[in-house]
């Protein structure tokens, strides 16, 4: 029996085993992505401590007028990842974010665990199912470093050391100590952690009953933990800042919405739905469920108590919050799957439990690989950064004030100050309400933008490079002309203030909004050869541009240089490997060199990368591809896994190259309604394609002989 239990033991141990390892290696491929701009604003923060040996006390990266708003309450943590950045550069920050993602994971499997000496594998497999739910619901959050991070670690610490390790007792102040220094503005979830246990203390000694023994020895610790929270340079002031936010912030930022608690009930189970979202809403579910079986059964401790209404006060304040409240309840499922291994009377086979664990690590490891998506560029992903404007504002601009969308602000920051100062960033604790309302209105409202002008006087504009109407909005507002762009905002300089640089580099032939849509094949030689003198420019300073190389690609395709356009393709698989572009480029170049087969494998490459939005255009290319190929048959299905020739948006030519497909392929029934189908929408421009229509629809009339 004894050698039965140590096999089942080493099961157990060699599945998380497997389980982690496999977390591991996807988290530490994953490279750091602009999922939010904020890491940026941190590393800046850091390098100003690390500089100037004290806390910045104002926005010293802005020219807004100065406040006493600002309380460091996450120095620690911008000095930590300054340090490591400094030292590592972003794969030191992969690194630490990898490893404080899968302390987390460990520690939650650890409290989770029950009695291993019972040999009841099916509350194991329970236990191992949870684990790997809280393992999928904590990632998207933990894959963005920010001191949150910290947070969700600490709190499972407490909770273990608490429940699990009470001879490491005095180790929760110095965990407190850290926690508040990194995220201060969070000590509230501490005190509320603190104080669940400490309730199982004091009232039983209010009541005159004895305190359970493993409260009584933590006592002291969870105590001096409290004060952790005017152990920071902020001492009182921390205090307000958690219940004092600034007005209508949470109407911007999306993680600060209300939480709908219907929204817990959206479960996706089946293949190719969000598998993290229904981990997360099914963790929300059973930890409802698990506090009504407990208390039911009455084994619901006091302590639990506090931690789910305290979570459950949190929930429905914001989408963030579900995270707290996933962990701080995590006592409460492993008081569940205790009162669950009560109840089995059976243990399952190991040969079983051996089979459904692997089956539960291998949906969980294919679920965050699905979610991960295809590898970006590593260690750092520039997809979402404005790199080029960066870049150019610091080659070639004279420094000064830069006026810029608030979003990617903490980037911009990071990149150009001192040489430069922006508006504003996303600190949602620093800037008055009034600030983030004037840096989303000043971009589409004429007046907003005029007084902005007026009382600031930047010298700079940085706009949303998707915005092809700012211009023609603030007509006669200021005296702005496009000088750059990259994938990320359009560079908008004052020229008045600087008429050389302007002169230099003003943008007139291309548009960055518009410009990769463009019909290069029928534009005019010389608004191509206008256009491409542009982007040279561009190019020069940004050779990573996604939308640069991807007009100078058309604009060689379009004169028949395919190699100049492979050229520029091949760039974009190497600094985008994850976007469709680079590989469309590159099969259309194959195309046009009529290598049809190298076309195929990279239009079946683009389509594996493109967005939903994106697959239209790569799906014709493969439908023109398989054609040239012959293989009709792939043709026609490449054309319906887009196309729905019922509905109003489908085109004549979406029609008549359906139908010629079909028919091609085989499939002469779906093939003759088609192309009477293309018929009734042809327009006049297109009479050779009606002709041809009609005598292919004629011979397939014909009887045969």
């Amino acid at each position: 029996m004894a050698s039965v239990k140590i096999k089942l033991s080493r099961l157990r141990v060699a599945l998380f085993v497997l389980f982690i390892g496999g977390l591991s290696f996807l988290v530490l491929c994953f490279p750091i992505v602009a999922l939010d701009f904020d890491l940026w604003y941190h590393l800046l923060g850091g390098t100003y401590i690390l500089e100037h040996h004290t806390l910045p006390a104002q926005a010293f990266f802005s020219y807004l007028p100065n406040s006493d708003r600002w309380v460091d309450y996450y120095w620690l943590f911008q000095v930590i990842v300054t340090s490591l950045h400094q030292v590592g550069g972003y794969f030191a920050l992969i690194v630490l974010r990898s490893l404080l993602y899968l302390a987390t994971v460990v520690l939650v499997w650890l409290c989770l665990r029950t009695d291993e000496d019972n040999g009841d594998n099916g509350v194991f497999l329970i236990a191992l199912a949870m684990a790997c739910a809280y393992a999928m619901a904590i990632l998207p959050r933990d894959l963005m470093l920010r001191p949150h991070v910290f947070t969700y670690l600490f709190i499972v610490l407490f909770h273990y050391v608490v429940n699990d390790r009470p001879r490491w007792g005095w180790a929760l102040p110095v965990a407190a100590l850290v926690w508040t220094n990194v995220h201060g503005v969070e000590y509230p979830v501490l005190l509320l952690t603190c104080g669940a246990y400490l309730a199982e203390y004091f009232l039983p000694k209010f009541l005159r009953r004895p305190a359970p023994e493993t409260i009584r020895r933590l006592r002291w610790p969870l105590i001096v933990s409290l004060y952790a929270v005017l152990a920071t340079p902020a001492g009182v002031g921390l205090l307000p800042k958690p219940f004092a936010p600034p007005l209508f912030h949470e109407r911007v930022i999306s993680e600060l919405n209300p939480q709908n608690l219907g929204a817990f009930f959206s479960l996706s189970l089946y293949p190719g739905g969000n598998w993290l979202e229904t981990a997360t809403n099914g963790l929300v579910l059973f930890v409802a469920v698990s506090v009504l079986a407990l208390a039911w059964s009455r084994r619901l401790r006091l302590s639990r108590v506090v931690l789910f209404a305290g979570g459950l006060f949190l929930l429905p304040q914001s989408r963030r919050f579900t995270y707290e409240f996933l962990l701080l309840c995590l006592p409460v499922v492993a008081d569940f799957l205790r009162l669950v291994a009560g109840w089995r009377p059976r243990p399952i086979p190991w040969k079983g439990a051996l089979a459904a664990g692997l089956i539960m690590i291998a949906a969980t490891l294919w679920s965050v690989n699905e979610f991960l998506g295809k590898q970006a560029r590593y260690p750092l992903d520039v997809a979402r950064l404005p790199v080029g404007t960066c870049d150019f504002l610091l080659r070639q601009g004279p420094g000064g004030k830069v006026l810029n969308v608030s979003n990617p602000g903490g980037y911009l920051e990071w990149r150009l100050y001192p040489k430069y100062l922006i508006f504003m960033d996303m600190q949602t604790m620093l800037f008055p309400s009034l600030d983030l309302f004037m840096s989303l209105n000043m971009f589409t409202d004429k007046l907003v933008f005029q007084r902005a002008l007026d009382r600031y006087g930047p010298g700079f504009v940085l706009a949303d490079v998707r915005d092809k109407d700012f211009l023609k909005r603030m007509e006669g507002v200021g005296d702005f002309a496009p000088v750059f762009f990259d994938d990320v905002l359009t560079l908008y300089a004052d020229a008045k203030a600087y008429p050389d640089l302007v002169a230099r580099n003003r943008l007139v032939a291309i548009d960055p909004a518009t410009c990769v849509t463009e019909d290069y094949e029928a534009m005019e030689e010389a608004k191509r050869e206008r256009m491409l003198a542009e982007c040279r420019r561009v190019h020069e300073v940004y050779p990573d541009g996604l939308i640069v190389n991807t007009v100078m690609a058309k604009i060689a395709l379009a004169r028949g240089r395919t190699q100049e356009a492979m050229g520029h393709a091949s760039r974009l698989m190497e600094v985008y490997p994850d976007r469709y572009m680079g590989f469309a480029l590159a099969g259309l170049a194959a195309f046009k060199e009529e290598r049809y087969e190298a076309a195929l494998e990279y239009n079946t490459d683009a389509l594996a990368r493109a967005m939903p939005s994106e697959r239209v255009l790569v799906v014709r290319n493969l439908y023109a591809t398989y054609a040239r190929l012959k293989r009709f048959d792939k043709a026609y299905e490449a054309l319906e896994s887009v196309i729905n020739p019922m509905m109003p948006a489908a085109t004549f030519l979406d029609l008549s190259d359906m139908g010629m497909s079909a028919v091609a392929a085989g499939k002469t029934r779906e093939g003759r309604l088609l192309l009477t189908m293309a018929l009734a929408k042809a327009p006049e421009s297109e009479k050779a394609k009606v002709k041809e229509i009609e005598e292919l629809l004629a011979m397939m009339d014909e009887p045969r002989q």
